[in-house]
Protein backbone atom coordinates (compact mmCIF):
# COMPACT_ATOMS: atom_id res chain seq x y z
CA UNK A 1 0.00 0.00 0.00
CA UNK A 2 2.73 2.48 0.97
CA UNK A 3 4.65 1.84 -2.26
CA UNK A 4 1.51 2.30 -4.40
CA UNK A 5 0.71 5.61 -2.67
CA UNK A 6 4.28 6.76 -3.34
CA UNK A 7 3.92 5.78 -6.98
CA UNK A 8 0.60 7.57 -7.37
CA UNK A 9 1.89 10.74 -5.73
CA UNK A 10 5.05 10.80 -7.85
CA UNK A 11 3.18 10.13 -11.08
CA UNK A 12 0.40 12.66 -10.47
CA UNK A 13 2.73 15.42 -9.25
CA UNK A 14 5.09 14.76 -12.14
CA UNK A 15 2.39 14.92 -14.77
CA UNK A 16 0.78 18.01 -13.24
CA UNK A 17 4.09 19.83 -13.03
CA UNK A 18 5.03 18.87 -16.54
CA UNK A 19 1.92 20.33 -18.10
CA UNK A 20 0.76 22.95 -15.58
CA UNK A 21 -2.73 23.14 -17.11
CA UNK A 22 -6.14 23.11 -15.40
CA UNK A 23 -7.92 19.74 -15.31
CA UNK A 24 -10.71 21.01 -17.55
CA UNK A 25 -8.29 21.54 -20.43
CA UNK A 26 -6.32 18.30 -20.11
CA UNK A 27 -6.80 15.91 -22.95
CA UNK A 28 -5.44 12.70 -24.39
CA UNK A 29 -1.92 13.04 -25.81
CA UNK A 30 -1.12 16.69 -26.42
CA UNK A 31 -0.47 17.07 -30.13
CA UNK A 32 -0.39 13.86 -32.14
CA UNK A 33 -3.53 12.69 -33.88
CA UNK A 34 -6.84 11.01 -33.19
CA UNK A 35 -7.02 7.22 -33.35
CA UNK A 36 -9.94 5.75 -35.31
CA UNK A 37 -9.48 2.09 -34.39
CA UNK A 38 -7.54 0.39 -31.57
CA UNK A 39 -9.44 -2.72 -30.43
CA UNK A 40 -6.62 -3.64 -28.02
CA UNK A 41 -7.01 -0.36 -26.10
CA UNK A 42 -8.41 -0.28 -22.56
CA UNK A 43 -9.97 2.47 -20.46
CA UNK A 44 -9.40 1.95 -16.72
CA UNK A 45 -12.03 3.24 -14.26
CA UNK A 46 -11.92 3.67 -10.49
CA UNK A 47 -15.29 3.96 -8.73
CA UNK A 48 -16.86 4.61 -12.13
CA UNK A 49 -14.53 7.49 -13.01
CA UNK A 50 -11.98 7.32 -15.80
CA UNK A 51 -8.48 6.95 -14.34
CA UNK A 52 -5.94 5.50 -16.77
CA UNK A 53 -5.14 3.85 -20.07
CA UNK A 54 -4.23 0.18 -20.55
CA UNK A 55 -3.81 -2.60 -23.09
CA UNK A 56 -5.23 -6.09 -23.64
CA UNK A 57 -2.80 -8.95 -23.07
CA UNK A 58 -5.34 -11.76 -23.38
CA UNK A 59 -9.09 -12.26 -23.10
CA UNK A 60 -8.74 -12.17 -19.28
CA UNK A 61 -5.75 -9.89 -18.57
CA UNK A 62 -5.19 -6.12 -18.89
CA UNK A 63 -1.83 -4.38 -18.55
CA UNK A 64 -1.66 -0.92 -16.97
CA UNK A 65 0.21 1.08 -14.30
CA UNK A 66 0.12 -0.02 -10.67
CA UNK A 67 -0.51 3.52 -9.40
CA UNK A 68 -3.86 3.41 -11.28
CA UNK A 69 -5.14 0.77 -8.85
CA UNK A 70 -7.67 1.77 -6.16
CA UNK A 71 -7.84 0.14 -2.71
CA UNK A 72 -9.97 -2.82 -3.81
CA UNK A 73 -10.21 -4.67 -7.14
CA UNK A 74 -14.02 -4.49 -6.82
CA UNK A 75 -13.77 -0.71 -7.24
CA UNK A 76 -12.04 -1.08 -10.61
CA UNK A 77 -13.68 -1.64 -14.00
CA UNK A 78 -12.47 -1.41 -17.58
CA UNK A 79 -13.91 -0.66 -21.01
CA UNK A 80 -12.36 -2.34 -23.99
CA UNK A 81 -12.12 -1.99 -27.77
CA UNK A 82 -13.44 1.54 -28.29
CA UNK A 83 -11.57 4.78 -28.98
CA UNK A 84 -14.36 6.76 -27.29
CA UNK A 85 -14.35 7.38 -23.55
CA UNK A 86 -17.35 5.72 -21.90
CA UNK A 87 -17.86 3.30 -24.78
CA UNK A 88 -16.71 -0.26 -25.40
CA UNK A 89 -17.21 -3.57 -23.64
CA UNK A 90 -17.40 -3.13 -19.86
CA UNK A 91 -15.82 -5.69 -17.53
CA UNK A 92 -15.26 -5.91 -13.78
CA UNK A 93 -11.84 -6.55 -12.25
CA UNK A 94 -11.52 -9.47 -9.83
CA UNK A 95 -7.79 -9.56 -9.14
CA UNK A 96 -4.78 -7.27 -9.42
CA UNK A 97 -1.15 -8.40 -9.53
CA UNK A 98 2.12 -6.49 -9.44
CA UNK A 99 5.71 -7.64 -9.18
CA UNK A 100 6.90 -6.10 -5.86
CA UNK A 101 10.56 -6.21 -6.81
CA UNK A 102 12.44 -4.49 -3.97
CA UNK A 103 9.74 -1.82 -3.89
CA UNK A 104 10.55 -0.80 -7.48
CA UNK A 105 7.52 -1.39 -9.66
CA UNK A 106 4.67 0.41 -11.44
CA UNK A 107 3.26 -2.30 -13.68
CA UNK A 108 -0.05 -4.00 -12.87
CA UNK A 109 -2.04 -6.87 -14.31
CA UNK A 110 -5.83 -6.76 -13.97
CA UNK A 111 -7.69 -10.07 -14.21
CA UNK A 112 -11.17 -9.62 -15.65
CA UNK A 113 -14.29 -11.22 -14.21
CA UNK A 114 -15.22 -12.48 -17.68
CA UNK A 115 -13.23 -13.09 -20.85
CA UNK A 116 -13.51 -10.32 -23.42
CA UNK A 117 -12.68 -11.15 -27.01
CA UNK A 118 -10.45 -8.44 -28.41
CA UNK A 119 -7.12 -8.28 -30.22
CA UNK A 120 -4.09 -8.47 -27.92
CA UNK A 121 -0.89 -6.44 -27.97
CA UNK A 122 2.47 -8.14 -28.51
CA UNK A 123 5.11 -7.56 -25.83
CA UNK A 124 8.77 -6.87 -26.46
CA UNK A 125 11.52 -8.97 -24.89
CA UNK A 126 14.13 -6.21 -25.23
CA UNK A 127 14.18 -2.46 -24.64
CA UNK A 128 14.31 -0.02 -27.56
CA UNK A 129 17.70 1.52 -28.29
CA UNK A 130 18.55 5.13 -27.56
CA UNK A 131 17.28 7.28 -30.43
CA UNK A 132 14.48 4.89 -31.35
CA UNK A 133 11.12 6.44 -32.21
CA UNK A 134 8.20 5.00 -30.23
CA UNK A 135 4.45 5.37 -30.72
CA UNK A 136 2.51 6.37 -27.61
CA UNK A 137 -1.25 6.09 -26.97
CA UNK A 138 -3.60 7.46 -24.34
CA UNK A 139 -7.16 8.50 -23.57
CA UNK A 140 -5.99 11.34 -21.35
CA UNK A 141 -8.00 12.94 -18.58
CA UNK A 142 -11.13 15.01 -18.88
CA UNK A 143 -13.73 16.67 -16.66
CA UNK A 144 -16.95 17.65 -18.37
CA UNK A 145 -16.01 16.86 -21.96
CA UNK A 146 -15.23 13.24 -22.92
CA UNK A 147 -12.07 12.73 -24.94
CA UNK A 148 -11.02 10.00 -27.33
CA UNK A 149 -7.87 7.93 -27.81
CA UNK A 150 -4.93 9.75 -29.39
CA UNK A 151 -1.44 8.77 -30.51
CA UNK A 152 1.88 10.53 -31.03
CA UNK A 153 5.57 9.75 -31.44
CA UNK A 154 8.43 10.28 -28.99
CA UNK A 155 12.16 9.59 -29.19
CA UNK A 156 13.97 7.42 -26.63
CA UNK A 157 16.50 9.43 -24.64
CA UNK A 158 17.77 6.66 -22.40
CA UNK A 159 17.00 3.33 -20.76
CA UNK A 160 18.27 3.28 -17.20
CA UNK A 161 17.46 2.64 -13.56
CA UNK A 162 14.88 4.81 -11.79
CA UNK A 163 14.70 4.91 -7.98
CA UNK A 164 10.89 4.57 -7.98
CA UNK A 165 10.00 2.21 -10.82
CA UNK A 166 13.20 0.32 -11.60
CA UNK A 167 14.30 0.12 -15.24
CA UNK A 168 12.75 3.03 -17.12
CA UNK A 169 12.54 4.18 -20.71
CA UNK A 170 12.87 7.96 -20.89
CA UNK A 171 11.58 9.80 -23.95
CA UNK A 172 11.21 13.26 -25.43
CA UNK A 173 8.45 14.77 -27.53
CA UNK A 174 8.41 14.50 -31.30
CA UNK A 175 4.84 14.85 -32.62
CA UNK A 176 3.12 14.89 -29.21
CA UNK A 177 3.39 14.23 -25.50
CA UNK A 178 1.60 12.32 -22.72
CA UNK A 179 -1.04 13.89 -20.48
CA UNK A 180 -2.64 13.08 -17.10
CA UNK A 181 -4.89 10.07 -17.66
CA UNK A 182 -2.49 8.55 -20.19
CA UNK A 183 -0.81 6.77 -17.24
CA UNK A 184 -0.67 3.04 -17.85
CA UNK A 185 -0.76 3.62 -21.58
CA UNK A 186 1.63 1.92 -23.98
CA UNK A 187 4.74 2.86 -25.89
CA UNK A 188 5.23 0.69 -28.99
CA UNK A 189 8.40 0.05 -30.97
CA UNK A 190 8.28 -1.95 -34.19
CA UNK A 191 4.76 -3.12 -33.39
CA UNK A 192 5.49 -4.42 -29.88
CA UNK A 193 4.74 -2.78 -26.55
CA UNK A 194 7.99 -1.75 -24.86
CA UNK A 195 6.71 0.47 -22.05
CA UNK A 196 3.92 1.35 -19.61
CA UNK A 197 3.58 5.06 -18.85
CA UNK A 198 4.49 6.02 -15.26
CA UNK A 199 4.90 9.78 -15.42
CA UNK A 200 5.82 12.48 -17.91
CA UNK A 201 7.99 10.99 -20.65
CA UNK A 202 8.91 7.99 -18.49
CA UNK A 203 7.82 4.40 -19.10
CA UNK A 204 8.29 1.23 -17.06
CA UNK A 205 10.27 -1.28 -19.12
CA UNK A 206 8.24 -4.22 -20.43
CA UNK A 207 11.43 -6.22 -20.93
CA UNK A 208 12.22 -5.90 -17.21
CA UNK A 209 8.78 -7.39 -16.40
CA UNK A 210 8.56 -9.86 -19.26
CA UNK A 211 9.27 -13.09 -17.38
CA UNK A 212 6.90 -12.14 -14.55
CA UNK A 213 4.09 -11.24 -16.96
CA UNK A 214 4.51 -14.60 -18.66
CA UNK A 215 4.36 -16.45 -15.33
CA UNK A 216 1.18 -14.68 -14.23
CA UNK A 217 -0.77 -14.58 -17.49
CA UNK A 218 0.79 -17.26 -19.66
CA UNK A 219 1.32 -14.63 -22.36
Amino acid sequence: MRHRQRLATAAVIGLAAAFAVPATSAHAISGGRAVHAAPWAVQVYSDGRFACTGTMLSDRWVLTAYHCYNDEPARMTVRIASVRIGHGVKADVTRIRHMESDGLDDVALFRLAKPVRAPHVKLADTDPRKGAVVDIYGYGSFKSQPKNLRTATERVNSVKHDDIIGRAIRTKKLTGDDEPGDSGGPAFYKGKQVGVLFGPDEYSSIAAHRAWIRRVTGV
